[in-house]
């Protein structure tokens, strides 16, 4: 009788476990985008050149600040970039707002203002003299 009894609320407890309830339903994800972030990202494309002769300058360090005060500091917003052959260093996508750009190479150096608009990409020289 103790072995019935056993069986009998073990397949209780089994079957109750089991048994679906408002609590476990799964609502299933939305997937219809709302909001396009790529409305307040524009692209930053750097090209730097020599501020005497006018000749492009590749493999020089362009950073990117959000202040003047971070340039002094020299905490860089997200990695350097070096320029490629085409003595140009690409961004990609950033947020718009206004950004410090710095570019050094040697004993040259150049500190420029962009202003990053949504849905643009934004071309900017600096000459380094």
């Amino acid at each position: 009788m103790k072995t019935n009894y056993l069986a009998f609320i073990i397949s209780v407890c089994v079957l109750s476990s089991c048994s679906k309830n408002e609590a476990s339903k799964v609502t299933p994800a939305n997937t219809i985008i709302t909001s396009d972030s790529s409305a307040f990202n524009g692209r930053l494309i750097v090209t730097t050149y020599d501020y005497f002769s006018g000749t492009k300058l590749y493999g020089t360090d362009v950073f990117l600040y959000t202040n003047y005060d971070d340039i002094k500091r020299n905490l860089y917003l997200l990695y350097l970039k070096s320029t490629s052959a085409s003595a140009e260093a690409d961004f990609g996508y950033l947020l718009q707002g206004n950004y410090y750009i710095r570019s050094q190479s040697a004993f040259k150096t150049d500190t420029a203002l962009v202003q990053i608009l949504g849905k643009r990409t934004v071309n900017r020289n600096v000459y380094l003299k």
